[in-house]
């Protein structure tokens, strides 16, 4: 049923909306108290060895991801950072593209053979693009927001990233840059790779991974409200930037009669990291607008219609 929103409620309703939204899971893996007991150049730094391509995969063990929440369903970035005794400020550039999919694999289990690392759910999560990827400081995490969020449930099976770099510039000297990382039989990670990115074998498997820092965020949904936008009250709709993939839609209509279209203009906030917000006409009484967020490759939608100025529903999404 409609909730009727009174306008001595604004105030309250613009200062705690979020209260209300679940909230987001940030997890380390390999857990270490600081930094981890090894550091790496592989794979994001192999210019500084003079190489020019590799392929390189790491799996994290699910047990790992155990407090993120059956929520938390979209992992949407992925940090590192670096190693405690790295110098400098140069940079490298190179051209990597990122996958991630669910695998039987465990740590210190990987294959030889990359092929059999990697699960059905096999996704493209980043690039292959150029990638200026500053040196790491200790106190500094880099890394990259997935334009491609990947879906994972950890009781589906451990977690594979699977790097290919395409093609490395030549390195900045001196030589001194270490991304954290940890070399421990048994705990949550492992890894294998080859030199070059076309390998199907790897040359090396070990029980070292890089220190990785993941960000997972919840379905998200529609957030509808009142607010008082320069001395008239008008409805906005929030939702959250991150993931990225979902397109607003508007329908004057519901149901089998709906017909969607993208709402694109006047939307507020900045992608990358803040919500995005659209403020809506005052609609004039007993009319109706209806408003979602889709995910074309078929992810359920998130929907909430709004009814005159003072009456909202939310309809929430469902998950996968």
């Amino acid at each position: 049923m409609p909730t009727r929103v009174s306008t001595a409620l604004v105030c309250l309703l613009m200062a705690c909306w979020k209260l209300f939204a679940t909230a987001d899971a940030v997890i380390a893996v390999p857990e270490v108290p600081s930094f981890g007991n090894d550091a790496t150049q592989y794979p994001f730094l192999i210019n500084e060895q003079s190489l020019i391509s590799m392929r390189y995969q790491q799996v994290y063990n699910a047990s790992a991801f155990a407090t993120i929440g059956a929520t938390n369903i979209y992992l949407t970035w992925l940090t590192f950072r670096g190693d405690e005794n790295s110098q400098g400020i140069a940079g490298s550039t190179t051209n990597v593209q990122v996958n991630l999919s669910t695998t039987t694999k465990a740590a210190d289990g990987l294959s030889m053979v990359f092929a059999e690392n990697v699960g059905p759910d096999d996704t493209v999560v980043y690039g292959p693009t150029n990638w200026i990827f500053p040196a790491p400081q200790p106190v500094l995490r880099i890394g990259f927001i997935l334009p491609v969020p990947f879906v994972y449930n950890p009781s589906k099976g451990n977690l594979l990233m699977d790097v290919r770099i395409y093609g490395a510039t030549n390195g900045i000297g001196p030589f001194q840059h270490y991304l954290d990382a940890e070399r421990t039989t048994g705990d949550a990670v492992s890894r294998a790779f080859a030199v070059p990115v076309d390998a199907t074998t790897a040359t090396t498997v070990d029980t070292g991974g890089l220190w990785t820092g993941f960000y997972f965020k919840p379905v998200p949904s529609l957030q509808i409200h009142v607010e008082c936008v320069y001395g008239t009250n008008r409805p906005v709709v929030r939702w959250p930037s991150q993931p990225s993939v979902f397109t607003l839609q508007t329908s004057t209509f519901f149901g089998t009669n709906a017909f969607w279209q993208a709402f694109t203009n006047d939307i507020g906030g900045i992608p990358e990291i803040g919500d995005r917000f659209i403020y809506l006409p005052v609609p004039p009484p007993g009319t109706s607008g209806f408003y979602r967020l889709i995910w074309e490759s078929g992810q359920a939608p998130a929907q909430s219609a709004i009814q005159g100025l003072s009456t909202f529903k939310v309809i929430e999404p469902k998950t996968r």
